[in-house]
């Protein structure tokens, strides 16, 4: 009886020790999948699966504390050759999403850098007024011309880019209308921006006047549930007991916004099918990573990709692109 009894635990132990080892596996697996994301991302299009891939930059990185205590800190990621080098080198800023962190978005920011880009975030997990990214440019300012940094003289003061996901969509919008050093913003970017339906049941800085961006505007989003949800206008009001849902960034919002935006400014919206909300930053970075290039680096390949009848319009995993970009 003994016996049979030592054979059953031993049975149990292994089936334990073998149930262990797949979570083990599989929470390793996770973690090399969000840090590799651009290696399991669905492209299409050639300017698309060649900017999802990894630059040829290594990267290194910085922290510094920040004066302002809902900022925390600010996380920059850089071209290593930045500190042996001459040159200046462009700026993305990203405003993370409600709850999000720089920790967050450090694969994608470490993607941005290894395309030659300064990348920077900060722990502000309540983005959108767009104040934290205005110190943040103040931030590099004083750092541009701090002799005793790396980046002194180092940062291309005159091609900084905005990007921001979910809240950090009206962030970035916040930033250039309202923040004191917007003017000094030459392109923007925003996935899943949260739409004016919620932002004026918000209110408390949530609301933002797109019609003021005059310049380069490329949202984005994705058709599934949370970002599109079934509400097809402003007008109808979530109603869960009649099935009524308001996305966080559903087509119709996307379409208000290119509206809004003035003729002037390059614009350009596109939905990435079956994409959500909380990867839709990542499932586009393809896309926003050639938006930068070319109105940051001045990349004219990456810019075909916006021309009206470009790649982006034909590219089958995308839809709902509207453009007005003549290259």
């Amino acid at each position: 009886m003994k016996k049979i009894v030592m054979a059953f635990l031993i049975i149990i132990l292994i089936i334990i020790a073998v149930i262990a080892a797949g979570v083990v596996a599989f929470i390793l697996f996770a973690q090399h999948r969000e840090a590799n994301y651009y290696n399991y991302t669905e492209v299409a299009g050639e300017i698309e699966q060649t900017y999802t891939a990894l630059g040829n930059k290594e990267v290194s990185y910085q922290e510094y504390d920040a004066d302002v205590e809902a900022i925390g800190k600010y996380a920059v990621w850089y071209p290593s050759e930045l500190e042996t080098s001459d040159n200046k080198y462009p700026v993305v800023i990203f405003a993370n999403g409600t709850g999000s962190t720089s920790s967050t978005y450090k694969p994608f920011l470490t993607h941005l850098s290894s395309w030659g880009f300064i990348s920077v975030g900060n722990d502000d997990e309540n983005t959108r007024t767009g104040a934290s990214l205005e110190e943040t440019i103040k931030f590099l300012i004083a750092e541009n011309e701090n002799k005793e940094s790396i980046f002194y003289h180092k940062i291309d003061l005159d091609n900084i880019g905005i990007a921001g996901h979910s809240q950090g969509g009206p962030a970035v919008f916040n930033m250039v209308v309202n923040q004191e050093h917007g003017y000094m913003v030459k392109a923007v970017y925003a996935a899943s921006a949260t739409s004016s339906y919620h932002t004026m049941l918000m209110a408390d800085g949530w609301e933002y006047d797109i019609s003021k961006v005059n310049i380069p505007t490329f949202l984005t989003a994705g058709t599934g549930s949370w970002d599109s949800g079934n509400a097809t206008s402003k007008e109808q009001v979530t109603d869960d007991a009649n099935g009524v849902v308001q996305g966080i960034c559903p087509l119709w919002s996307l379409q208000e916004n290119y509206n809004l935006l003035p003729e002037t400014a390059d614009k350009v919206i596109a939905r990435k099918k079956d994409v959500d909300h909380g990867d839709s930053y990542k499932q586009i970075d393809g896309y926003m990573t050639a938006w930068f290039m070319y109105h940051l680096q001045g990349d004219t390949e990456a810019g075909e990709a916006f021309a009206v009848g470009g790649e982006l319009s034909k590219n089958s995993l995308y839809q709902d692109v509207l453009t007005n970009i003549k290259i």
